[in-house]
């Protein structure tokens, strides 16, 4: 019964229509395809080798652009890294005085969707590494290109997910130094995710929007606070948010419910984007490693059984 209760002290929150400043991690993963570096750090990486991109964003921290249906998210300088099986190369450091790192999300741009990395939200520049080659500073050069329907909105939190070769119209990882392409990298992923101790643990079941994508940010100890945040659900729609410590999957409208028995109900409508923030203080005195889980249900006339459920989250307590 206490830890009950505390689940229901957890999720004693507000729910709230919009995002406000959430964590979100980018990662690119591609392969060495050839390298013409020799001297120093990059010349390290040989053919074949993994390679990922990652860094970090804040939700609210964008610069609209003004020709073009581009955002720019800023990129944390000290969370940028490059990192090869070899080598791990940082963003040029100091950056450049004048100039920001952004991660760019394109949306029918115009007729495709994409993401690309540069110091411009309008054009695929790039950004300088803290290497130096025979031009000065070497790039680094990514993007993607999608169909029109990859994603929703310029919104970073619409976006989140992976992203691979399905659909992919054109692609470009590669480091630059002045005119010449130095280094050739195959793109192979991109995610999107909210940067979080919480994780997915899938089941989703589509509705009019398609999946509803549900995620937790957040670190599960004593005091801290965390953000469970649904979108992409049915816009106006009635939803049920279950919570349980553990979890029996069991057969629910066409789906898998996870959070059962559950030991919270807790009803709420979306926002009129299909959106649903939930905020909270993580209570003192939860027993390390517990398991919390917790998964939406929505009405949603385009669900199999007029019910779409979300993807269920997993916390773990510290």
């Amino acid at each position: 019964m206490r830890v009950l209760f505390l689940l229901g002290i957890l999720f004693a929150a507000q729910s709230a229509p919009v995002f406000a400043g959430d964590t979100v991690r980018v990662t690119w993963t591609a392969e060495v395809e050839f390298n013409q570096i020799n001297p120093g750090a990059l010349g390290m990486p040989v053919v074949g080798e993994s390679v990922s991109l990652t860094c970090l964003l804040d939700s609210d921290d964008f610069v609209n652009s003004a020709s073009f249906p581009t955002r720019g998210y800023v990129i944390d300088p000290d969370s940028f890294e490059l990192q090869f099986e070899s080598v791990s190369v940082p963003l040029k450091s100091p950056f450049p005085a004048g100039q920001t790192p952004y991660f760019v999300i394109r949306d029918n741009d115009p007729g495709v969707d994409g993401f690309f990395v540069a110091t411009d939200v309008d054009v695929s520049v790039g950004v300088p590494l803290d290497q130096v080659g025979g031009f000065g500073d070497f790039n680094l050069v990514t993007a993607v290109t999608y169909g029109p329907d990859a994603v929703p909105s310029l919104d970073l939190l619409d976006a989140l997910g992976s992203y691979d070769f399905s659909g992919l119209q054109v692609f470009s990882y590669r480091i630059e130094d002045g005119p010449f392409d130095a280094m050739g990298m195959v793109f192979e992923s991109l995610s999107i995710e909210l940067e979080s101790t919480w994780t997915d643990d899938g089941s989703a079941l589509p509705g009019v929007a398609g999946n509803p994508v549900f995620a937790g940010s957040g670190s599960l100890l004593d005091g801290a606070p965390n953000q469970l945040s649904l979108a992409r659900a049915a816009p106006d729609a009635f939803a049920a948010l279950f919570a349980s410590i553990g979890s029996t999957p069991t057969a629910f409208k066409g789906g898998t419910l996870k959070p059962l028995p559950f030991g919270l109900l807790l009803f709420t409508n979306t926002s009129p984007t299909g959106r649903v923030n939930l905020s909270f203080n993580f209570p003192a005195g939860v027993p390390s490693g517990t398991e919390i889980y917790a998964q939406w249900a929505i009405t949603d006339a385009a669900a199999i059984l007029g019910v779409s459920l979300s993807n269920a989250v997993k916390g773990t307590a510290h």
